[in-house]
C-alpha cells in the first residue's frame, strides 16, 4: 500500500472537503470550509475528528495530503491486525487468524477505502476495538471495558454519524447478552448510552451554536424499493469476483452472493462459536448497521449508495464470521472434501484480482483527484507558483484551497442549489464580482467542469458578459484576468 500510493493518497470527492478543513484548522480558521453554496461556512455536515488528526499531523510538519495517507496506511495496518485478533480469541487457531489478517489486506473493500482519504478505514477501527471491548466485558464483567467500549463508539461517531448505530447495538446487546440482574443490565445499558452519545452532543451543540443546525440533514419518509437495495448485492459481488465479471454477468454474481450468503448462515446455524459473545456481537454489530442503513435511506433526503465505501465494514463482520466458521467446519470434517478444495481456492484467488488492479492503478496514475491530470494540473501549478499574491474567483475554490492550499472565493451562482430556483440575487452578485476583476492581482481560475456545478455561469457566460482576458489555458480550464476600463 505505501508503494502503491507513493503519488499520493487518492482524494474522493469528500476528501476535498475534509483536507481543506485541515487546512482551515492550520490556518487559524476553526473547522470551517466551502458548503454547498460555496461560501466559507462552519462544517457540520461531516464530524470533525479526520480532519482533527490531519491537523495534528500538520502541526507536526507534515502537508495535510501526507498526512491524509500516513493515517489511512496506519489504520489500514491496525484493522488487519484487529481482524486476526478477533478470530483468534473466536477459534483459538493461528491459522484462521492469519488467514483473517491475509483477507483484511487483500480484500478490494479494504483495500479501496485505505488508499484513499476516507474516514473509513479509522470508523472500522474503532468499532471493531469497541466489539473487542465489549466482548471482554460480558466474559469478565470489568466496568473498565464497558466504559471504554462506550468511549470507543462515542469517538467513532465524531468519524462517521453513523456510529449511532452502534450505540443503539451495544445498548441490546447488554440487555440480551448480560448475565447479571435485568437491573443492572438496564443500568448498564443506560451508561453505555450516555458515555457513548456524550462526544456526539458536545460535537452537536458546537454546531447549533456555530451554525444553527446539527448536522446539516433534510429528512422525509421515502422507503427503498427493491432496485434501490440490489447495488448491495452487486457490491458484495465485488468481494469475491472481478468487477468485470460482475457488471457483465450479473445474474451469475448474485447467484454466487447467494450461496455464499446461505453458506455462512447455515454454518452459523450450526456452529459452536455462535455461543460466543464476540460472533454474537459481529452478527448484532452487522444487522445493526444494516438497519441504520435502511432508516438513513428510508428518512435522509441525502442519497446514500450500497457502494464498496458504505459497505466495507459488513464485508470485515462478514468475512470474520466465514473465517471463523470455515475452520470450526474443517475441524469438525478433520478435512474438506476434495470437491469443495478447488472453490475456495478460486475464490481466495479470485477475490486479490480487484485489490490488484486497483493497486496498479494507484502506482501508474493515482486516484481521483491524485491522478496524474491533478498532479500536473497547470492551473493549480500557476496559482502555486505566482510571483505575487492573487485575489481569486473560480468554480472550483475547493480544490484550489486543498490542492494549491490558497484561499479563492465561488463566482455567482445562478441557480440555488438546493431549491432549484434562479438566483434572486444573481444580478448584484455579478455586478460585485465585476467589481473585484477590476482591480490588480486578481483573476478568475475557471476549471472545465460541465458536471460538477451546473448552477454555475459556463466560461461562454462569463466572457460574454465581462471584458475579460484569457492569460493561461489548459487542458482543465482557463484564467481570466479584467481586461476592460479600470477603476
Amino acid at each position: 500500500m505505501i508503494i502503491a500510493t507513493h503519488l499520493g493518497i487518492g482524494l474522493y470527492p469528500d476528501s476535498i472537503v475534509y483536507i481543506g478543513t485541515a487546512r482551515s484548522i492550520l490556518n487559524g480558521d476553526g473547522m470551517r470550509f466551502l458548503n454547498d453554496m460555496g461560501e466559507i461556512a462552519p462544517v457540520t455536515q461531516y464530524p470533525p475528528l479526520y480532519s482533527l488528526m490531519i491537523a495534528a499531523l500538520g502541526v507536526l510538519g507534515l502537508d495535510p495530503l501526507d498526512g491524509a495517507r500516513w493515517i489511512s496506511l496506519c489504520f489500514y495496518a491496525a484493522n488487519a491486525f484487529l481482524a486476526a485478533w478477533i478470530v483468534q480469541r473466536v477459534t483459538s487457531s493461528i491459522w484462521a487468524s492469519w488467514l483473517a489478517c491475509f483477507l483484511a489486506l487483500t480484500a478490494f473493500p479494504m483495500i479501496y477505502i485505505s488508499s484513499q482519504a476516507l474516514t473509513e478505514p479509522i470508523f472500522i477501527c474503532f468499532v471493531l476495538l469497541a466489539l473487542i471491548m465489549l466482548g471482554d466485558f460480558f466474559t469478565t464483567g470489568e466496568s473498565s471495558r464497558l466504559y471504554s467500549a462506550a468511549l470507543l463508539i462515542g469517538i467513532s461517531c465524531l468519524v462517521r454519524y453513523v456510529g449511532l448505530a452502534f450505540l443503539a447495538t451495544g445498548g441490546f446487546a447488554i440487555i440480551i447478552f448480560s448475565r447479571t440482574s435485568w437491573t443492572a443490565r438496564l443500568w448498564d445499558a443506560a451508561k453505555f448510552g450516555i458515555l457513548g452519545s456524550f462526544p456526539l452532543a458536545i460535537w452537536v451543540t458546537r454546531n447549533l451554536f456555530s451554525a444553527g443546525n446539527a448536522v446539516n440533514r433534510t429528512f422525509s419518509f421515502h422507503p427503498p424499493g427493491l432496485n434501490d437495495l440490489l447495488p448491495a448485492i452487486d457490491t458484495a459481488g465485488y468481494w469475491l469476483l472481478p468487477i468485470s465479471m460482475v457488471e457483465r454477468i450479473q445474474w451469475l454474481s448474485r447467484a454466487i452472493v447467494g450461496v455464499a450468503l446461505l453458506t455462512v448462515l447455515c454454518l452459523l446455524s450450526q456452529s459452536h462459536y455462535a455461543k460466543t459473545r464476540y460472533v454474537q456481537l459481529l452478527v448484532f454489530w452487522c444487522l445493526g448497521y444494516g438497519s441504520f442503513l435502511l432508516v438513513s435511506m428510508s428518512l435522509n433526503d441525502q442519497p446514500l449508495y450500497f457502494d464498496t465505501r458504505t459497505l466495507a465494514l459488513p464485508y470485515m463482520t462478514v468475512m470474520l464470521l466465514a473465517v471463523s466458521f470455515i475452520y470450526e467446519w474443517q475441524q469438525k470434517k478433520a478435512a474438506l472434501p476434495f470437491s469443495l478444495r478447488p472453490a475456495i481456492a478460486m475464490l481466495l484467488t479470485l477475490q486479490l484480482t480487484n485489490g490488484i488492479v486497483w493497486l496498479k492503478q494507484s502506482y501508474s496514475d493515482g486516484i481521483g483527484f491524485a491522478t496524474e491530470q491533478w498532479r500536473t494540473s497547470e492551473l493549480i501549478g500557476f496559482v502555486k507558483n505566482a510571483r505575487e499574491p492573487l485575489v481569486l474567483f473560480s468554480n472550483a475554490p475547493d480544490f484550489l484551497a486543498t490542492l494549491a492550499n490558497k484561499p479563492a472565493q465561488m463566482i455567482p451562482r445562478k441557480v440555488n442549489p438546493d431549491t432549484y430556483k434562479p438566483n434572486e440575487h444573481y444580478a448584484a452578485e455579478f455586478d460585485a464580482l465585476r467589481e473585484q476583476l477590476i482591480k490588480p492581482n486578481t483573476v478568475l481560475v475557471y476549471f472545465d467542469d460541465d458536471n460538477r456545478l451546473w448552477y454555475l455561469p459556463s466560461p461562454a457566460e462569463l466572457e460574454r458578459n465581462l471584458p475579460l482576458q484569457v492569460i493561461k489555458t489548459a487542458r482543465e480550464g482557463k484564467v481570466y484576468r479584467w481586461n476592460g476600463p479600470s477603476l
